[in-house]
């Protein structure tokens, strides 16, 4: 099986990096403070009223929204730069001049960014074992998340390439890319409720209203849908649903991954045809065409 060139070398120049070995030690880190910490709160709560599986479920859902948050600042300063700093080295027409084409170039960026983010998700997967000493938590549910984190994983990956593609330098990509992303997690769910607002003030059964389409661009979404259809509704998640039918998050979170890997496809797409030098070499052609058309109608009306 041949693997792909840019992921190989990526691969390896990111292994012998030491700092690929502190970015590990340092979200394993954060992320075993943050459960050693809802841990021992859980753990005083049961030496007064006994233990309650619930509290198992709450460590869960705050040790999740904590790799979301890390994942969410993580993954796009890893692909923003992925051609901009190929381009910045002044290496990008070297690249472009080997037989691979543009496609398996950015699959083999991305591939190489994300991949290391994968390997941080798989190695959290430990610290949720925790949550099994007491109950409330099963091995399905930690998969579940984990599969959900790979594939937001993607689409982010995937937004932070083709922005790296179309913008040159690295600082300016990088910014782009982090309020893009600020806009799809945080942005869309703002718009939403803004939404659901103006559909509580004109409704006058509140049981009846449900996400607007635009809602399931965000992955956030379909992060709150996959533990609610996990452990029901609980009281921590009633903010969320705001007095609306309990089942407004259902299937959210298939819809949110369907859409997650329909974008991630096009952007992918997007990002190879832009970064072929033949479609500028076609846009150029058109301009001079239509330069040289004016000109001659130029000559004729005089």
């Amino acid at each position: 099986m041949r693997i792909n060139p840019v992921l190989k070398n990526e691969t390896k120049l990111a292994v012998r990096s030491f700092k690929f070995t502190l970015m590990i030690f340092f979200y394993i880190a954060v992320l075993s403070a943050g459960a050693l910490f809802i841990f021992n709160v859980n753990i005083e709560e049961a030496y007064f009223r006994g233990i309650n599986l619930e509290t198992t479920v709450y460590f869960y859902i705050g040790m999740s929204v904590i790799q979301a948050i890390l994942l969410m600042f993580i993954v796009p300063s890893l692909t923003s730069t992925a051609i901009c700093a190929e381009r910045e080295k002044q290496t990008l027409e070297v690249l472009l001049s080997t037989k691979m084409s543009t496609l398996s170039i950015i699959i083999g960026k991305l591939l190489a960014s994300i991949s290391r983010v994968i390997i941080l998700i798989i190695c959290t997967m430990p610290i949720y074992s925790i949550t099994f000493l007491i109950g409330g938590v099963d091995l399905g549910n930690i998969i579940e998340l984990s599969l959900f984190f790979i594939v937001t994983t993607v689409f982010v990956g995937s937004v932070g390439v083709f922005i790296s593609t179309c913008i040159k330098t690295s600082k300016a990509a990088t910014a782009v890319a982090y309020g893009v992303v600020l806009f799809i997690f945080v942005g869309i769910i703002i718009l939403t409720y803004i939404s659901i607002f103006f559909s509580i003030s004109r409704s006058t059964n509140i049981q009846n209203i449900k996400l607007p389409i635009f809602s399931y661009l965000s992955p956030t979404i379909g992060f709150i849908s996959l533990l609610i259809n996990q452990f029901g509704n609980l009281e921590a998640f009633e903010f969320f649903r705001m007095g609306m039918s309990p089942d407004i998050f259902e299937n959210g979170a298939i819809i949110s991954i369907v859409i997650q890997i329909i974008l991630s496809v096009m952007l992918i797409l997007g990002a190879a045809y832009k970064l072929n030098p033949l479609n500028k070499g076609i846009r150029f052609k058109r301009k001079d065409k239509q330069y040289l058309n004016s000109q001659a109608a130029g000559y004729e009306d005089k």
